[in-house]
């Protein structure tokens, strides 16, 4: 008989999962409409229109907080990641955008389309916080490192629960429950979709990037579950940032398993506390 705590966890992870893989069938459908059936195909980047996608909540342009979704790169987003990202503007007193971001695509048309918001945003604004969860804290790395000398650097970055390596190679890995074992074996099937076979990629795996790439890094907060399977990557690039000389701070998020953090405010609507705590941290001078 599982006891009254675990049900409550074991509940919570599959909510997780739930937010995670939930509308799977439909990007698969948008895979196949987008391929016609047939192997990947380099495609014309999207044009974007930055008056069509930020929010602006009258705070009179004092900063944008752009947040990049979870999905593994093949869901697209929901209600709940707009409304997140709307309660980080409201949180931080900045404008917010949450990209639409190319689903079920080889990452280079991904950070195309990011490279073309990433320009908009920050040619209005001075101030830039990139937040991602899962799949979005990867392209949030991924997008300072291939725009960050470019167009400036963002003024912070929170990763929430980071997919920093789509090849899932870390030995440490530890598939211990039915929710990691379903999650992992997914992970493995869109981390190839994906990196398309490009394993040192950087910009596929954010892991991979050398000290002197992240050495200009800005202020960055990891929001990690103790119970996640990816916190072992998410404990490496902290400390690779750390050696970097980069201000790099790690949140625990006790007995919370991959994307938990972002699926207790999803059920609630409440920012929750240590995400209010990332937030300050970023935000101080």
């Amino acid at each position: 008989m599982l006891s009254h705590k675990k049900m409550i966890g074991l509940a919570a992870g599959f909510l997780a999962f739930f937010l995670v893989t939930a509308g799977i069938v439909f990007g698969i459908h948008s895979m196949a409409e987008r391929s016609g059936g047939s192997s990947h195909k380099m495609q014309k980047p999207m044009e974007t229109t930055q008056d069509d996608m930020v929010q602006k909540l009258g705070t009179g342009g004092k900063g944008c907080v752009i947040f990049l979704h979870s999905g593994g790169f093949v869901v697209g987003k929901n209600d709940y990641h707009q409304r997140f990202g709307q309660a980080l503007g409201e949180t931080l007193g900045y404008d917010y955008l949450v990209p639409d971001y190319p689903i079920n695509e080889c990452y280079h048309e991904t950070l195309e389309y990011m490279g073309t918001i990433y320009e908009q945003i920050t040619s209005e604004y001075d101030s830039v916080i990139f937040v991602g969860c899962s799949a979005g804290a990867n392209l949030a790395v991924a997008t300072t490192l291939a725009y960050g000398d470019t167009y400036g650097m963002p003024q912070g970055l929170i990763l929430m629960s980071p997919w920093l390596d789509t090849t899932m190679e870390n030995e440490k890995i530890q598939c211990v429950s039915d929710f990691d074992k379903e999650f992992y074996k997914n992970l493995v099937e869109w981390g190839q979709q994906y990196n398309q076979g490009e394993v040192d990629s950087e910009l596929a795996n954010p892991i991979k990037a050398t000290q002197e790439q992240l050495e200009q890094f800005p202020k960055t907060v990891l929001v990690v579950g103790t119970e996640d399977i990816l916190r072992y990557d998410a404990q490496n690039f902290h400390q690779e940032l750390i050696e970097a000389g980069v201000s790099s701070t790690y949140l625990k998020a006790e007995g919370k398993n991959h994307g938990e953090v972002f699926a207790e405010y999803a059920s609630s609507y409440l920012m929750p506390e240590i995400m209010e705590q990332a937030l300050e941290i970023v935000c101080q001078q």
